[in-house]
């Protein structure tokens, strides 16, 4: 029987790379939809008794209300092209740790691409069960290389604890991860012995901003996650015509 002419190193090599094409399908499987990840979504939702938001009317009550709060963006992470920068408590929290976490590992921000969606405005390729009508649902860009490792291998782990349902998504390609509120809330309370009422915010007060030219009520609403109602109702505005150099309350959730 002839020895192996293969050097101990290319040994090493070989197995490390069998290993890694063996590992890869188990991880990618747990990113992959399914209908029992919808339907552990959506039980979430009726748990948690969740409206399924028809459209943006209905969005600004939720707003009012302070079921639904803003994400500005910020260092960890950033937003684009998201439609209505609001969410659920949970998920802010949820993507304020992510991103951070994501900031230290890679060096970049983690950026998210929707969050809230009212039915009126799904995509055409949306499930009809799609739970970001609820605002428990974020949508995040896929990075490159040892980034998109760190971050598949975080959500992974976040879902093996039951407190997200995360799916690598293809067109476009992005992840979907739903959140579930109280177990994710719980999670964190454990890890940082943290109460849930103080993990979820404060309720924030007003802010002032001075208007300037061709600002209109709908650009101070988007940037500060309100309504124009709101804004109307906090400074007794009777239409909405604001002018340059006038300075408005701008209620925040």
């Amino acid at each position: 029987m002839k020895k192996s002419m293969w050097p101990w190193s290319a040994w090493v090599l070989a197995a490390a790379l069998l290993a890694g094409a063996i590992a890869a399908p188990a991880q990618a499987q747990s990113l992959r939809g399914s209908r029992s990840s919808l339907d552990r979504q959506n039980r979430q939702a009726r748990q948690h008794d969740f409206t399924f938001l028809k459209g943006s009317s209905q969005l600004e009550r939720f707003v009012d209300a302070g079921l639904l709060v803003p994400l500005d963006g910020g260092a960890p992470y950033r937003l684009h092209d998201v439609s209505f920068n609001v969410a659920r408590p949970e998920v802010k929290l949820f993507i304020e740790r992510l991103s951070s976490q994501y900031r230290a590992a890679c060096g970049e921000r983690l950026v998210v691409t929707s969050l809230t969606r009212p039915t009126s405005r799904q995509p055409s390729n949306a499930s009809s069960r799609s739970v970001h009508p609820t605002g428990m649902a974020v949508d995040l860009r896929v990075p490159a290389g040892a980034c998109r490792r760190w971050l598949e291998s975080t959500l992974v782990s976040l879902e093996q604890r039951r407190v997200i349902e995360a799916t690598l998504e293809r067109s476009p390609l992005h992840y979907h991860v739903a959140v579930f509120p109280s177990a994710y809330v719980g999670y964190v309370s454990r890890l940082t012995g943290r109460s849930a009422s103080a993990l979820r915010g404060p309720v924030q007060r007003p802010s002032r901003h001075t208007v300037r030219r061709t600002e209109t009520l709908w650009d101070l609403a988007k940037r500060y996650g309100t309504t124009p109602r709101r804004i109307k109702a906090a400074n007794g505005l009777r239409s909405d015509v604001i002018r340059p150099g006038q300075v408005l309350e701008i209620p925040r959730s």
